[in-house]
């Protein structure tokens, strides 16, 4: 379909990509049409911006933390949005990003486009129904993402290159010279107004007959400029031109590169009225030696070649974040090199839109765990908890007090009132639910917690480990799982495995970066404390400020699985017992001194922390994945792992949870069928046997490193490594000879 109207130039994309780690606020699309959209930041959505002012309004209207949530969850469900209700997950994210105003999520909504004019199907749409049953308004346009153009550089077929604002000011003269045709809807895609191809009748939306002028579309430039810390710039091509002349006649020392490309002093434009062509030479060979610049005003005319060698200081420019009310201003911040100076400035470096460094989202998921499970204390006591914990904070803001202080003064002095002014009844003997509530709020001091994502993982794994079984009764709405009953085989190797029959998973944008990924380093000091840095500044997903963020978007899917929790006793026997061979095949991985700037320092550290129970854990993972592929049908697209390895002392976990990733839209029951008893073994085994054999074999089997920066060992496409949505550590850190060697494999007595 040709696109001729801004109402039909939209862009379909899932909402499961939507935050995931290739699109989401600060990405930039390829449309059906070959422009380049940049997704704008979530408070320049309308739906986010509606449910945040609403909130707001909800929280200067109740003091009470619970009935915020509460009212916000009927608000919410009432218009339509689909409420998430993970309030562990929404104290890790207050805690994590420092959002302490965070009340709620709500799901991105479902937004389909018709095939005919490429708009969104609003007419019955649940969501307008909602709105007017609780008599609002609202347009289809208020519930979608919105983006901007970006590079904001466009040519035409006569290569004349100007700033799309420029092209857009041409478009609106057109259409006062022709009596209102065409109009400023009719420049989507952004077209030459210079270049018009014919007259023709066509129909809109509504069936009416209208006259359409037809132009020819313009072609966006495709090279951009990326920073460390997340920036994102245009080539001002006006100044390149000049710089690249200057260093072409010498003017500039070779060592050059561009540092003050944005600065008009020393470069600047290349003249006062610049007019730039671009052209290309398709008699010589490929590269940007054949792509030339010039100017048809001062008659200055350079190639493009070495622009890679391109270092420009940073301007801290934030293009996602632009009003689209005034989209000529970019928000620009300070930027400096992390861990350096505060006088030294980030260089930035030259990107093809496409390039897969452009853009690194920083999500993060959670397994819905009720807060009572997770905490394994009683929902009163919970509660009581809550609101203790949010007077104290209410109260600190102010005057700070200790927990002591603030304990024996508000709280014990007259605790029944405590009790009757927040409704809260109990059912057993109230010294000890004072007792309990006074050690846990003493106790809990986020500050104090070294790792909160491993802590949040703790918490998932203590949920598996000491319950045998939780229904999927309301107050558990969202999980439900029970042990099997192991068989005689694998009793030596596991604690315990369970049928995950229903779980819950949400999925969250915490920020983003470009050029590398924003490695998190969790490095253990020699008083054998956890020390948390990260090696990069992510961009943050929002514009406004922490104190006036109220909600963010995310992702919720269901769907089953199936955990495995190994025995402690039985690892720790294996590596005590085949000391020498393992440590001689895995030392390079643990004795090497990580730098946090280096590549994959992040998962080179955890390998470190985690050691030989990382690969054995990991391994085994992906063999079941790649065997679950063959006996349940989910292909390993649809399934994804989440890795419970820690040798933390107060904190050791060795387990692993295999279940059906988002998208996946749920569960047939297929995964949880090969957790039966009778099929489990079976399952296992052949994943086993599979694994002994490798068609790169041998070079894969006695292989010492591959995959990136070699940290794999006997590990490659055609045996162990499964999709990269499927892994939570990028396919690395594995080695099926743990498993399956015949000297020192975990699993030798299985077959």
């Amino acid at each position: 379909m040709k696109i001729l109207r801004s109402n039909q130039y939209n862009q379909g994309i899932g909402k499961y990509k939507l935050l995931s780690s290739t699109a989401g606020v600060g990405s930039i699309i390829t449309t059906k049409v070959g422009s380049y959209i940049l997704i704008s930041d979530m408070n320049k959505w309308k739906f986010i911006k509606w449910a945040n002012t609403k909130i707001e309004l909800i929280r200067k209207n109740n003091s009470d933390n619970r009935k915020v949530y509460e009212v916000s969850q009927i608000e919410m469900s009432n218009r339509g949005f689909e409420f998430i209700d993970d309030q562990r997950f929404i104290r890790f994210i207050r805690n994590e990003k420092k959002l302490n105003n965070l009340v709620c999520l709500i799901g991105v909504p479902h937004i389909s486009l018709n095939e005919s004019f490429n708009t969104p199907n609003w007419k019955n749409h649940p969501i307008k129904t909602a709105l007017e049953r609780t008599g609002d308004n609202g347009t289809s346009s208020d519930f979608m993402i919105v983006g901007t153009h970006f590079p904001k550089w466009f040519k035409n077929r006569k290569g004349e290159l100007k700033e799309i604002s420029k092209w857009k000011k041409m478009w609106e003269n057109e259409g006062k010279k022709n009596g209102g045709t065409p109009t400023i809807n009719d420049f989507a895609p952004p077209r030459d107004a210079s270049d018009f191809i014919k007259e023709f009748k066509t129909y809109n939306i509504e069936g009416q007959e209208i006259n359409y002028r037809e132009y020819r579309e313009l072609e966006q430039t495709n090279l951009i400029l990326i920073c460390p810390n997340g920036h994102l710039s245009d080539i001002p091509w006006s100044n390149f031109l000049k710089w690249k002349s200057l260093k072409d006649s010498l003017q500039l020392p070779s060592s050059d590169k561009g540092e003050n490309l944005f600065d008009n002093d020393p470069i600047g434009p290349c003249c006062s009225n610049s007019n730039l062509k671009w052209t290309e030479n398709s008699t010589k060979s490929e590269g940007y030696a054949s792509i030339y610049i010039e100017c048809l005003n001062c008659r200055t005319k350079v190639n493009l070649e070495g622009i890679n060698s391109l270092q420009p200081n940073c301007k801290g420019h934030r293009p996602w974040e632009i009003e689209l009310d005034n989209p000529d201003f970019i928000p620009p911040e300070k930027c400096y090199i992390r861990g350096e100076q505060q006088n030294d400035c980030e260089k930035m470096q030259v990107s093809l839109v496409t390039a897969n460094n452009v853009y690194y989202a920083n999500g993060f998921s959670s397994l819905f765990i009720p807060m009572h499970l997770a905490e394994n204390i009683t929902r009163e006591l919970l509660d009581a908890f809550e609101i203790l914990d949010e007077r104290y904070n209410k109260r600190n803001s102010n005057s700070p007090i200790s927990k002591d202080e603030f304990w024996n003064k508000k709280v014990a002095t007259n605790f029944d009132e405590f009790l009757d002014d927040n409704a809260i009844v109990i059912n057993t003997d109230k010294l000890q639910f004072e007792d309990s509530l006074k050690k846990m709020f003493l106790k809990v001091d986020i500050d104090q917690i070294k790792d909160l994502h491993e802590e949040y993982r703790w918490q998932e794994y203590k949920c598996f480990s000491q319950n045998p079984s939780i229904s999927g009764i309301n107050e558990n709405k969202g999980l439900n799982f029970q042990d099997i009953q192991l068989p005689t085989e694998l009793e030596p190797f596991f604690t315990k495995i369970q049928q995950v029959e229903e779980l819950k998973v949400t999925n969250i944008q915490l920020d983003f970066t470009r050029v590398r990924p924003k490695e998190r380093i969790v490095r253990i000091n020699e008083s054998g404390e956890k020390v948390v840095e990260e090696a990069s500044i992510g961009q943050n997903t929002f514009s406004i400020k922490k104190e006036e963020l109220f909600v963010l978007p995310a992702n919720e899917t269901y769907g089953e699985g199936l955990f495995f929790q190994f025995n402690d006793d039985a690892i720790n026997k294996w590596i005590e017992d085949n000391s020498s061979q393992l440590e001689g095949r895995f030392s390079s991985f643990f004795n090497k001194e990580i730098d946090a700037k280096e590549q994959l320092a992040g998962i080179k550290q955890t390998i470190k922390n985690n050691r030989i129970k990382h690969f054995l854990i990991h391994s085994f993972s992906h063999l079941m994945m790649r065997e679950l592929e063959f006996s349940c049908g989910y292909p390993t697209a649809s399934l994804k792992e989440r890795l419970y390895i820690s040798n933390t002392p107060e904190k050791v976990m060795s387990g692993v949870l295999i279940y059906t990733a988002e998208g996946s839209e749920g569960s047939m029951g297929g995964l949880v069928s090969q957790g039966e008893p009778e099929k489990i073994l079976e399952t296992l085994k052949k994943g086993l046997q599979k694994s002994e054999n490798c068609s790169s074999d041998p070079l894969c089997w006695e292989s010492d490193g591959q995959g990136i920066l070699d940290l794999n060992l006997s590990a490659c496409f055609s045996c162990s490594l499964v999709s990269e949505t499927a892994c939570e550590e990028m396919n690395l850190g594995l080695d099926r000879r743990v498993l399956v060697d015949s000297n020192y494999g975990f699993f030798n007595d299985i077959f």
